[in-house]
């Protein structure tokens, strides 16, 4: 009984110690209302394939929670899926409005981040019929990220979303018009 009564202290202490930690974290808002942002990534598609994705954003509104800024917007987002090597001819493709929410992390010069989720629900669909009775699906939509700030416009990602089976994980560019 006396060694649970000390584990749960000592858990309660380090919870306790983690969330003062990082009630201090320099959090950062890199979006105003109005923003413009356009996306875009490439990256692998499974083994042997490619896979771009794009998309464009406006942030509608910020909020805080706590010492946390946050900035939401509606985002549209598109996939597509194309095998290089193994036999493939066929495209598998999504495309997905989604609402989107941001917060920032400034751990100094350089060091600015931009974390970002988004869900929705979109279309997808192939150009095959290897797993799948019909060309055009509904689904659910999830595009997640984390971005580092270059300059006041520009931020490299690294960047993953899906769009029912249509998925991309890849690096990529955040542009702020």
């Amino acid at each position: 009984m006396k060694k649970r009564i000390v584990v749960a202290l000592v858990a309660v202490l380090l919870l306790a110690g983690s969330i003062s930690a990082f009630a201090e974290a320099p959090f950062a808002a890199y979006h105003k209302p109005k923003d413009l942002n356009l996306y875009g990534s490439v990256g692998l598609y499974g083994y042997a394939g490619l896979s771009i994705g794009v998309g464009a954003e406006f942030v509608f509104g910020k909020f805080d929670l706590g010492p946390l800024p946050f900035e939401w917007g509606l985002m549209g987002r598109g996939v597509i899926q194309v095998p290089l090597f193994i036999g493939g001819g066929w495209i598998d493709w999504g495309v997905a409005p989604l609402a989107s929410l941001h917060t920032g992390f400034n751990f100094g010069k350089s060091l600015e981040f931009d974390l970002y989720v988004s869900l929705g629900l979109g279309i997808y669909g192939t150009t095959g019929t290897y797993y799948a009775w019909n060309p055009v699906n509904f689904g659910f939509a999830s595009f997640n990220g984390l971005a580092w700030k270059l300059n006041p416009k520009l931020f490299l990602l690294l960047d993953y979303g899906y769009i029912g089976w249509a998925s991309n994980y890849g690096i990529g560019v955040l542009y702020k018009l």
